[in-house]
């Protein structure tokens, strides 16, 4: 309903297709157009393997979205309801079918002597260790903070995350397998993927992150929730490291760099780079190294799954309010609260937490609610004191990174 009270149906070219096929006026449409703008819209004809009820953010690279009710109900996320997100794709890549292992070789570089190539399928025979752990977007819910002010990138909505299970050989154990000496003078290390340049007059995509971090908690990651890495989400081989936002999990891995510095490779500086003090939302940033820091480490952050934002229960009945939570794992959530008045009072949840550092809690809480409209509000705390803001626009930044504000959905109850 708009203001005046007036009904406002509004259909897109689809569900206009649909609608005169439905009304008995499908002779006007050729059913071949009917076909191409179904599978058009399908994740499940982009990927296969995916479910068709994914929101396609991107066909070119594909980008891929998960509904948050689609993420309700799962200790772990399936991987064909896992959100996807590329900045380009090596060949035969959109499947959730693995890459043969056999034949890929890794290069290690920069300050450890002389190079080193590994076969990536001995190093996948080496001990394996597995690590439940969240895989998101450092631009999930990038449309919260385009709110305040236009911001650049995907229109991530809320479902640009999952929770996973990875299994991989510690880059540790790698460089001591194989008798790779680093260089105290090294501080990064710079990944490649063997994915082309996004276009031509872009360099190839490669990210740099901490040395210390990376020699503590990287894998080498060969399988996804027990089976193969599947294709689509980097195998045969990803650099993952548990904690790091999604775009520091280097797909298709095909070298490291262990140098001094942070590359300067433009995925790096600027994007994916978010402001060391708060800007006014709108306003310009030059990106340096000195005045901006890395997405690297998740912001603390919860999201409520259910019920959905704008849905209707009914008045006087118990309804479970759920939803997940996660942070860097550096520290363990202590609480996540929950509040129904827009943030007036808040209500501890009761927690499930994860069996490791890096997977997320499920919350929950039952409620009764009588008739009228309710914003409900969530958030985290971890044993750092690291929160939620209440306004998550103060982290207002260009590209529209890291959103981490309390979150927030509208229930109607009748």
């Amino acid at each position: 309903m708009d203001r005046s009270g007036r009904g406002v149906i509004s259909l897109n070219r689809r569900h206009l297709l649909r609608a005169l096929t439905a009304a008995g006026l499908g002779l006007l449409v050729p059913r071949s157009l009917l076909r191409a703008q179904s599978k058009a819209d399908s994740a499940a004809d982009l990927v296969a393997g995916k479910d068709a009820r994914l929101i396609v953010r991107s066909k070119k690279p594909v980008v891929l979205e998960t509904p948050l009710s689609l993420l309700d109900g799962h200790a772990v996320t399936p991987l064909p309801l896992l959100f996807v997100r590329n900045n380009s794709q090596v060949k035969d890549s959109a499947t959730l079918k693995p890459i043969p292992l056999a034949g890929w070789k890794i290069e290690l570089a920069g300050l450890i002597g002389k190079k080193v190539t590994l076969d990536a399928a001995e190093v996948a025979k080496l001990p394996t260790v597995e690590h439940e752990m969240i895989l998101q977007c450092s631009g999930n819910a990038r449309s919260q903070f385009a709110k305040a002010a236009k911001v650049q990138g995907t229109p991530w909505g809320k479902g640009g995350f999952g929770n996973v299970k990875v299994a991989g050989v510690p880059l540790s154990a790698v460089l001591e397998k194989y008798g790779v000496k680093v260089d105290p003078a090294a501080r990064f290390v710079a990944a490649e993927g063997a994915d082309p340049a996004p276009a031509p007059d872009k360099p190839d995509f490669e990210h740099s992150l901490p040395l210390d971090e990376v020699l503590k908690k990287s894998l080498l990651a060969f399988r996804l929730n027990g089976e193969a890495l599947p294709a689509v989400h980097g195998g045969p081989v990803r650099l993952m490291t548990p904690g790091y936002y999604g775009t520091m999990h280097l797909k298709w891995l095909s070298r490291l760099r262990f140098e001094k510095e942070e590359t300067t490779n433009p995925f790096q500086m600027p994007q994916y780079r978010t402001p060391k003090k708060r800007i006014k939302p709108g306003e310009k940033f030059d990106f340096t190294f000195a005045n901006s820091n890395p997405s690297w480490r998740m912001r603390v952050n919860s999201f409520i799954l259910a019920p959905a934002d704008g849905g209707a229960v009914p008045a006087g009945r118990p309804v479970t309010v759920r939803g997940v939570a996660f942070n860097d794992g550096e520290a363990a959530l202590e609480r996540v609260e929950m509040s129904v008045d827009d943030g007036q009072a808040w209500t501890n949840t009761s927690l499930t937490k994860p069996t490791g550092l890096y997977g997320w809690t499920r919350w929950q809480t039952r409620l009764i609610f009588q008739e009228g409209r309710y914003n409900l509000r969530a958030r985290a705390t971890d044993a750092r004191g690291r929160t939620q803001p209440m306004d998550g626009t103060v982290d207002w930044n260009p590209h529209g990174y890291e959103w981490n504000g309390a979150d927030r959905v509208t229930l109607v109850v009748r």
